[in-house]
């Protein structure tokens, strides 16, 4: 908690706001890059927004420009691809460790990163902290946050007000593991979900004009720019990613340790502290009882007149309670700003290669995966935002 307190502050409005231009240059290179597509070119939809995330966490958190868009086998696209590519012995073994307790540390799981990859990640920022000091190098990203705190707690230790023991100190080891867990959170489920929306309105025409109108017309208001205050004004964009978050969720179970035991009502069950519990999301979400025609895409579920009618845990897309996921604004913002750029200039229309109705692949089960990727086609609009 005390952590969490410490790094929520740097995803604030304001701090969002000084990374939207990151935002947008990533946005604008892969719209470029899709030019290349643009003459009835079907294109695998996860790969090519996969690779998008990728420059924007090596952006917005490590103030790197590494163009995955350009070079699909640059090293940080391989670290992303290692940390969750899972075949089926590595399902099985992951899920032998879970259950081995204390005897954990013993199990090896097959296909995880390798030390070369881990070594990679670590020189990478270890690098570019020290590059910055001997620079004066400042930039608007996580990285120069995290290194804030860093610092504040070294000065603290210097003063005496810090116990350099203390378990909750903001030091190397944890300002580089935070970046690592920002980098693997950050990348996979935004991609996958901007990729979902993309699959969803190619087969839903009616949809995507109209969230290409909204787009216009917010962007109109805004002098023709995707300013930060534009993509906050596009709520029909809102429900979209919503919707889609509900039925084809990028994370397929939300995992929890028990912190107080716990009595199942109308049961002898009683559920022990330090003990898991597993979320089904995907039963969640398709369940008619909460969301009536589940198999049906309809982003006015989430209207601000129909969304105060889902039930209070339904919908948990980041998590809920104090384990919330804290980079929430960060993903949306990521996830709109693609989206509005990409919509702005392309329509998604559905190929012969695209699968439906798309099936998962079954290696993967904390998140989830199309089977055989999402093979779309783009047309080119008239004009951009006239």
């Amino acid at each position: 908690r005390s952590l969490r307190n410490k790094l929520t502050p740097t995803f604030s409005a304001g701090k969002l706001k000084g990374m939207h231009g990151q935002l947008l240059d990533c946005a604008d290179a892969l719209v470029k890059h899709m030019n290349t597509f643009e003459a009835g070119k079907p294109f695998d939809a996860r790969d090519i927004i996969a690779r998008f995330t990728t420059d924007v966490i090596a952006s917005c958190a490590f103030g790197l420009n590494i163009d995955s868009i350009n070079d699909p086998k640059c090293l940080f696209r391989e670290f992303g691809k290692a940390m969750f590519t899972f075949s089926p012995s590595r399902k099985i073994f992951t899920a032998l460790r879970r259950l081995a307790g204390p005897l954990s540390c013993y199990i090896k799981v097959p296909g995880e990163m390798t030390p070369d990859l881990v070594d990679f990640f670590i020189k990478a920022v270890k690098d570019t902290l020290e590059y910055r000091k001997n620079n004066g190098v400042v930039r608007p990203d996580f990285l120069h946050l995290m290194n804030e705190l860093f610092e504040k707690d070294q000065e603290l230790v210097r003063r005496g007000q810090l116990d350099p023991k203390d378990p909750y100190i903001f030091d190397e080891v944890t300002l580089v593991s935070n970046a690592f867990v920002f980098f693997t959170a950050g990348f996979e489920t935004t991609a996958t979900t901007i990729s979902y929306v993309m699959y969803e309105l190619a087969l839903q025409d009616d949809i995507q004009d109209r969230l290409h109108q909204e787009i216009l017309e917010v962007t109109k208001k805004h002098n023709g720019e995707l300013t930060f205050e534009a993509i906050h004004d596009m709520k029909y964009l809102d429900q979209v990613i919503a919707e889609t978050q509900r039925l084809r969720p990028a994370i397929a179970v939300l995992v929890r340790k028990i912190t107080k035991e716990y009595h199942v009502p109308e049961t002898d069950v009683v559920m022990p502290v330090g003990s898991f519990v597993t979320l089904p999301l995907v039963a969640l979400y398709h369940d008619p009882t909460h969301f009536p025609q589940p198999m049906v895409f309809d982003p006015d579920r989430f209207s601000e007149e129909n969304g105060q009618c889902i039930a209070k845990g339904t919908f948990l897309p980041f998590g809920n309670g104090p384990r919330m996921c804290i980079g929430t604004r960060f993903a949306k913002l990521t996830m709109k700003t693609a989206l509005a750029t990409m919509i702005l200039k392309y329509k998604f229309v559905r190929c012969g290669k695209t699968q439906v109705p798309m099936t998962y692949d079954k290696a993967h089960y904390v998140t989830t995966a199309p089977e055989k990727g999402i093979w779309l086609e783009i047309q080119p609009r008239g004009t951009a935002a006239a």
